[in-house]
């Protein structure tokens, strides 16, 4: 049996079972069908293989780890663009864990290996809309392609050592500065456009986003994250007040929503992110 070492992606449709019980035989052969519309040609372009379907669940080779997590980002954007104005069953959201490792190649093309069942048991933890990743891709991948923040070790059945997890970083770094050149005055640097959305006089159809971005763990963020690991604050945190205040503390990442903005602090620095409607009487996105 032939052995490689190769980046391996699994993909599946977030509630699939809960979404068929509630669907005839040719809605679901219609949401499968969109979603391989949507998937297949996503995958061809980053040259993967695929090795078998299985049901919503797609199993995939790439000889570039690069590739299997630029495949991956390219798949959530043509999902979040089919997916703007739809709502519920009518949705197709997937969760999609990449690993990298030797496997072993059948005669008939299906791979096998511990690096498989780590791609399976990082798949089951991954959230919809988002690409969760290994340590051995981390390494092997173009990190100047791919924005990605580190999630934590995790133990997994039946897997003796822990695994280092990341993810992709969902919004994409803007004008970086040095923590000493950040401006929190609230002027910030404009996001790009999300995938799927049409601009309106310079801004998008629904909204103004902002985002400052301070890159590196040597100025404020470093600070902040030192000192809250030193005090024991850096457990697991999910807060929200009456205020409409929320703080969330989970795996060295600090995220607060307060007052229209999004303010997220990790080892790459921190985010700062405004939202702004243009329909002052409408409420803003926390």
């Amino acid at each position: 049996m032939l052995a490689r070492n190769l980046a391996i992606m699994l993909t599946d449709i977030k509630g699939f079972t809960d979404k068929t019980s509630r669907k005839s035989r040719e809605q679901i052969k219609e949401l499968l069908a969109k979603h391989n519309e949507l998937v297949l040609p996503v995958i061809k372009k980053y040259h993967g293989r695929i090795v078998k379907t299985i049901g919503d669940a797609f199993l995939v080779t790439f000889e570039s780890s690069t590739d299997a997590v630029l495949c991956g980002i390219s798949i959530q954007a043509a999902l979040l663009a089919f997916n703007k104005d739809r709502k519920g069953d009518d949705r197709i959201d997937i969760r999609i864990a990449i690993n990298a490792g030797e496997v072993s190649i059948a005669d008939d093309g299906d791979i096998f290996g511990d690096a498989v069942n780590i791609t399976s048991r990082i798949e089951s933890i991954a959230e919809a809309g988002e690409v969760f990743f290994t340590e051995s891709i981390y390494l092997s991948m173009n990190k100047n392609e791919v924005p990605s923040s580190e999630i934590g070790y995790r133990q997994f059945k039946g897997i003796a050592d822990k695994i280092k997890v990341y993810k992709v970083l969902r919004e994409d770094p803007v004008r970086p500065k040095s923590a000493a050149e950040a401006d929190f005055t609230g002027k910030a640097a404009p996001a790009p456009d999300s995938p799927g959305e049409e601009k309106t006089g310079g801004k998008t159809e629904h909204e103004n986003i902002e985002e400052t971005v301070v890159k590196g763990m040597g100025g404020l963020s470093g600070m902040i994250m030192k000192a809250m690991a030193k005090s024991g604050m850096m457990q697991n945190v999910d807060i929200e007040d009456e205020t409409g205040k929320k703080v969330k503390i989970s795996d060295g990442e600090i995220h607060v929503v307060k007052d229209g903005k999004e303010i997220h602090i990790d080892k790459n620095g921190i985010r700062i992110r405004r939202i702004k409607k243009d329909d002052a009487g409408q409420k803003e996105d926390k």
